[in-house]
């Protein structure tokens, strides 16, 4: 029996960025190894994509299989397209990012070579238009580099450009957890996979692209995103059995959080880039340790 990879995509109101997804997935490359289908889920209530998917699905010839999950969430939207998922494979890229033509095949490849579970590649920022200086400067849109085949840990993962064998989601029936609601269940996610012994590695090879639009250029994008973060590395604490550690966690953050706003003044002299990067971790560790003490210091993901 040949393989079949599902690639799942959750969409909300990006439906020009989907349609440029789609039309790089219709170029995969397959070399006759596997064959592969779009499942899409639409977060947004109206089925607002609906239109502009069945075009594509005829002009472009793909199997797409499309629905709406009506109740927000990334990880309810994305549990959705699990139920739809028909491939032994699943791969899994988000609605504003697109892939050159040899991604799928790259992935496979490296989870057959390094005998894994699950590959997952890097993700470059695409801008259309050209960025303002600082923000190329201060790294925060850099991507570390990790060799491929190197055994990833959880903390290293995410779910915008992944391959992963259905045997994770069956084996063990887990899924992403619904409570994150603002983000953070694929590392959850990975974590708890790890623990029941799957392995993840590096495909350094297979990137995607992810569409920076001029909203994310901001310094109050980057705030929000590191308040957001902070919030659920608290959270991927929570079946954590020892309070030393948990301590801890608070202790390194509230003095984290001194250190930034001491330094910010520094930090502001020594130029835009230097001051943004102050600002974004001071707002994790000030949003991780407001966790600490049950407070969600920002409920949207509205970024």
């Amino acid at each position: 029996m040949s393989d079949h990879i599902s690639v799942c995509v959750c969409t909300y109101r990006r439906n020009a960025m989907l349609a440029k997804l789609l039309r790089n997935l219709a170029l995969q490359e397959t070399r006759g190894r596997f064959t592969f289908s779009v499942v899409i889920v639409d977060n947004d209530p109206t089925g607002s994509a609906r239109t502009d998917v069945e075009r594509l699905r005829l002009d472009l010839g793909l199997d797409v299989l499309y629905e709406v999950e009506p109740v927000k969430g990334i990880p309810t939207a994305r549990n959705h397209a699990l139920r739809l998922a028909k491939g032994n494979f699943i791969g899994i890229i988000d609605d504003d990012e697109f892939p050159p033509a040899h991604w799928l095949i790259t992935l496979y490849e490296t989870i057959r070579t390094f005998e894994a579970d699950g590959a997952l590649g890097p993700v470059y920022p695409f801008f259309e238009q050209n960025p303002p200086g600082w923000l190329l400067k201060s790294g925060l849109y850099d991507w570390p580099h990790v060799r491929t085949g190197t055994r990833l840990q959880w903390n290293q993962t995410r779910t915008s450009n992944v391959l992963l064998k259905r045997e994770v989601f069956d084996r063990d029936g887990i899924r992403f957890d619904e409570t994150f609601k603002t983000g953070g269940s694929d590392k959850a996610f990975f974590k708890q996979a790890m623990s029941l012994g799957f392995r993840f590695v590096e495909a350094a090879e297979a990137p995607v692209y992810e569409t920076i639009p001029p909203e994310r250029w901001t310094q109050g994008y980057f705030v929000r995103r590191a308040l957001v973060n902070g919030f659920n590395a608290r959270k991927y604490q929570s079946g954590e059995k020892s309070k030393i550690r948990i301590l801890g966690a608070g202790l390194k953050s509230a003095g984290a959080l001194l250190v930034y706003t001491v330094g910010a003044p520094l930090c502001a002299c020594l130029g835009t880039h230097v001051f943004a990067n102050c600002l974004e971790r001071g707002a994790y560790h000030l949003s991780r340790l407001a966790a600490t003490f049950g407070i969600e210091l920002w409920k949207r993901r509205d970024f």
